[in-house]
């Protein structure tokens, strides 16, 4: 799976240069009071950058909070574990409860079929 997502990324990226090689125009940029004059380039690959930034802050947030939602969940385990422990003590009766039981062989009796 990383493997195509590596793939996947390559190939987005590459589209992206190559769209913003094609429009090297200069354009104007109005952000609320702001107005700032670039090259197509430029804000192309700066609003690329930025997406990707966001969507790699957030999953990396995902990722942290999953992996302590398992350290949770794994200490979680070895305490109940261990309140298991306390309760399970092998003794004599567990052994014989565990141990093989081999059935009675019992001798064949001949069955007639019509005919003999």
């Amino acid at each position: 799976m990383a493997y195509f997502t590596l793939v996947l990324a390559v190939v987005f990226a590459f589209i992206i240069a190559l769209f913003a090689v094609q429009n090297s125009m200069m354009v104007n940029v109005t952000m609320l009071k702001w107005n700032i004059e670039a090259s197509l380039v430029l804000v192309i690959l700066g609003a690329a950058s930025l997406g990707f930034l966001l969507a790699l802050s957030l999953q990396l947030y995902v990722q942290v909070r999953l992996r302590f939602r398992l350290y949770k969940a794994q200490s979680r385990i070895k305490q109940l574990e261990q309140e298991l422990g306390q309760f399970i003590q092998p003794d004599e009766t567990d052994h014989q409860a565990n141990a093989v039981i081999e059935p009675e062989i019992q001798p064949e009796i001949p069955v007639k079929t019509p005919g003999q």
